[in-house]
């Protein structure tokens, strides 16, 4: 899309230039003198784009490169992070676990007494 709009603008720049010369009252040499000059501007101001765009396209490349390297970096950091803290934390759930075990073995053993409870209080 934008294609067809610069050959546009190239079109009708250079129709409004040629009207432009036929129409001025200048002599030729003054003419010829101020579209050397156009022409020259033209071409730094193109330069400068390209430069620009150039300049834009390596500063997008070493952002993506260097933005993929922190990506890598923090998922590394991350892995590492959680590994450490599972080990460090695989005894203290181990010996929850143990408690866990412990107190469900003791909580059965408290209800078959129970009714020998039971039992026991109502005979008093």
């Amino acid at each position: 899309m934008a294609h067809p709009f610069f050959k546009g603008l190239l079109f009708g720049s250079i129709v409004g230039g040629v009207s432009a010369l036929l129409a001025t009252p200048r002599s030729g040499k003054e003419n010829r003198d101020l579209a050397l000059s156009y022409i020259e501007d033209t071409t730094l101001l193109v330069e400068d784009v390209s430069n620009s765009i150039h300049s834009l396209k390596g500063a997008v490349t070493e952002l993506s490169t260097e933005g993929l390297a922190l990506l890598n970096e923090f998922t590394e950091e991350m892995t590492e992070s959680v590994e450490e803290f599972t080990l460090q934390n695989e005894p203290r759930m181990r010996r929850i676990e143990e408690k866990a075990t412990k107190l469900t073995a003791d909580l059965e053993e408290f209800s078959e007494l129970m009714p020998d409870l039971e039992e026991l209080a109502t005979k008093e």
